[in-house]
């Protein structure tokens, strides 16, 4: 990705004018991701075929940028509920952004997408297994493996595999803190000590000991015990203490006050 496209759809999110130059195929991504933040359907199609004609040429052939507008194309295509056309450029754009360069940023918006995919028609095995390929030693940001942790959470809790939600539940909310994203550190939070909260015990592995030794498991074994460590209830519940306000958030906290002292 060129950083001036990247940084004109970062002026473009925070209202502001980029003033630097973009190619042909740029502009087009620009002028798509303009009519999306104003509700122009039409816009929308006709600045992503245009864009994908240029990204195709021979004299501006891009293979990054082509594998970047299928993956749009496919978010646009389940919108209008198109799922398997939509599955089918996301499926291309992640695993050709994959061949270009594993680890990029448009790579990982692509594997996330793919998997919330997969969550939309119920495919919950493929969706993990999708989100899996996210490894949290890299090579892709931190942001991004925060993310798809957080996504597989939401599968997890979904078919009632609370243990290894909170596993990715604790990951992500240290991804999100490392990045600076404290809202979504927050959520990811709260929802780790509202499950963790249905057994708290001095006996539970350490969170930190739960990760290191996650393994795969068959889908015949038993889902692995959901309990935790009052250490590492005392550390979130303190850290979200400073950086909630809502009251409904606040019983939360009660619950584990409660819990540390029983």
């Amino acid at each position: 990705m060129s950083e001036a496209l990247f940084e004109a759809e970062l002026a473009l999110g925070e209202g502001l004018v980029f003033s630097g130059e973009l190619d042909p195929c740029e502009q087009e991504i620009l002028s798509f991701r303009k009519s999306q933040l104003n509700n122009d359907a039409e816009g929308v199609q006709n600045h992503l075929t245009r864009a994908l004609e240029i990204s195709r040429s021979s004299e501006k052939r891009n293979h990054l940028l082509e594998a970047r507008i299928r993956m749009e194309w496919g978010l646009v295509r389940a919108s209008l509920g198109e799922m398997e056309l939509a599955g089918t450029d996301l499926k291309w754009a992640m695993e050709r952004l994959g061949a270009l360069e594993d680890g990029h940023h448009w790579h990982g918006l692509s594997i996330l997408n793919m998997g919330a995919w997969h969550v939309e028609r119920g495919e919950w095995a493929m969706a993990l297994a999708i989100l899996s390929s996210i490894s949290r030693h890299g090579p892709h940001a931190v942001e991004i493996i925060a993310l798809s942790r957080r996504q597989a959470a939401e599968v997890l809790i979904g078919i009632e595999d609370h243990a290894n939600a909170l596993r990715h539940l604790w990951v992500a909310h240290h991804g999100f803190l490392q990045t600076e994203l404290f809202e979504m550190a927050i959520d990811s939070g709260l929802h780790w000590l509202d499950i963790a909260l249905s057994e708290v015990s001095a006996e539970a592995p350490r969170m930190e000991v739960v990760i290191e030794t996650a393994s795969p498991r068959s889908y015949k074994e038993a889902k692995p015990r959901c309990w935790v460590h009052p250490i590492d209830v005392e550390y979130m519940s303190t850290w979200l203490e400073s950086h909630v306000s809502d009251d409904h958030e606040r019983l939360v906290l009660q619950d584990a006050a409660q819990a540390l002292q029983s």
